[in-house]
């Protein structure tokens, strides 16, 4: 996917603007969930995804590092601390719930059967390992990606992984 994503770039440097229908495509799960796990709030996460965009495309030619999501990342996540700064450290973690909810059935299509079976599974997790789960299996990112997006250890976010998969499979195995 990083060399996927470095010749999109390449060429959107070079003046094809239609590859940056491909690098969203590629890159805008990443960034929503970066800016969601800072903000808990699922509009301004998208606000801040496109925000992202629009500083990227003010000046692609800036853009000279080895993996560009990470780079949209970074942009992703200081957007998203200010927009968190600016607002005065309001927590919006009564809402945490619906947000990660409309998020992960606005990602993917699932019977209502299998819906509600991953809501189950999801239950049983902390924010924390939430994000992880949802990180790597939705967004398809690595965990070093992970742990650069919620600015923890690669260890902690192996770590975090492997608990919420096995309160998962106990939760499962429980019913």
């Amino acid at each position: 996917m990083r060399e996927s994503l470095n010749v999109l770039v390449r060429a959107l440097q070079e003046g094809n603007v239609d590859a940056f229908d491909q690098i969203y495509e590629i890159t805008h799960k990443a960034v929503f969930y970066s800016a969601l796990g800072i903000l808990k709030d699922q509009s301004l996460a998208e606000d801040i995804m496109q925000d992202t965009y629009i500083k990227f495309m003010k000046s692609p030619q800036s853009y000279h590092e080895k993996n560009f999501l990470a780079y949209l990342i970074t942009i992703a996540k200081n957007l998203a601390i200010n927009e968190y700064k600016s607002r005065k450290r309001v927590q919006y973690t009564d809402n945490l719930e619906q947000n990660y909810e409309m998020a992960f059935t606005g990602c993917i299509e699932i019977n209502a059967e299998k819906k509600e079976l991953i809501e189950r599974a999801l239950s049983v997790l902390d924010p924390l390992e939430k994000n992880v789960v949802l990180l790597y299996n939705i967004s398809n990112m690595t965990h070093k990606e992970i742990s650069l997006v919620l600015s923890k250890p690669i260890g902690t976010i192996t770590w975090t992984y492997a608990k919420a998969l096995k309160k998962i499979r106990e939760a499962i195995k429980e019913e």
